[in-house]
C-alpha cells in the first residue's frame, strides 16, 4: 500500500512540475501530436494558459544568432497561452484585410490573453510596431492585432524552416527561434 501511495505522490509531482504542453498539428490530420518544448519543427505550435489577468505586451525585439534568427515578445505580468503557425497570407484582426510582409513566407504568433495597452487605454508597447530586419530568416515584423485580449504578431521570413517557441521569464518572453 505505501509503495502504491508514494508511486501516485510522485506520478502527480512530475505532472504539477511539468511547465506546459505544447501541441503540434497539421491541417489534413485532425488528430494532434505532443511535440517538446524547445524542438526545432516546422509543425503549428498551441499552449493554452490563462493567467488571473492579462499581461501586457512591452517590446518586440528580433536577434541573429549562430544558426538561428530570434524573435522576442516581452511581457509584463505571467506567461500567457500562444499559437504559432507558418500561414499562406497574414490578415489584420479585426479586420481581416492581406497584410504584406517582406519575405516570401508568414508566420503568426498568437499571444493569448494578452494587449499592447494598459487598463487605461495607452500604448504599452515601447518598440515599433513594424519594423524590417533584413536578417538570414526574419525579414521583417508587424503587429496585425490588438484586439479583445488577443495580441498577433507577423513575420516575414525567407524561407520555411524548422523553428522552436520556448517562454523565458524575468521578465516574461515567448521566443520564437527559426533556423536559417
Amino acid at each position: 500500500m505505501r509503495v502504491r501511495a508514494l508511486s501516485t505522490l510522485v506520478a502527480a509531482g512530475v505532472m504539477l512540475a511539468t511547465p506546459y504542453v505544447v501541441t503540434s498539428s497539421a491541417s489534413a490530420q485532425p488528430a494532434r501530436a505532443t511535440v517538446t518544448p524547445g524542438t526545432f519543427s516546422k509543425a503549428h505550435r498551441t499552449v493554452h494558459r490563462s493567467p488571473s489577468t492579462s499581461p501586457v505586451v512591452t517590446a518586440i525585439r528580433v536577434g541573429h544568432h549562430v544558426g538561428y534568427d530570434r524573435v522576442v515578445i516581452q511581457l509584463k505580468g505571467r506567461t500567457p497561452g500562444f499559437d504559432v503557425k507558418y500561414v499562406t497570407n497574414l490578415h489584420a484582426d479585426p479586420s481581416d484585410s492581406v497584410v504584406n510582409l517582406l519575405g516570401p513566407v508568414s508566420l503568426q504568433l498568437v499571444v493569448t490573453p494578452a494587449a499592447g495597452f494598459n487598463s487605461s487605454g495607452h500604448a504599452t508597447l515601447t518598440t515599433p510596431e513594424r519594423t524590417k530586419w533584413r536578417l538570414d530568416q526574419v525579414r521583417e515584423t508587424a503587429v496585425i492585432g490588438d484586439f479583445e485580449g488577443v495580441f498577433t504578431l507577423g513575420v516575414g521570413l525567407s524561407t520555411r524552416a524548422p523553428f522552436r517557441v520556448l517562454t523565458l521569464q524575468n521578465p516574461t518572453r515567448i521566443v520564437v527561434d527559426i533556423r536559417h
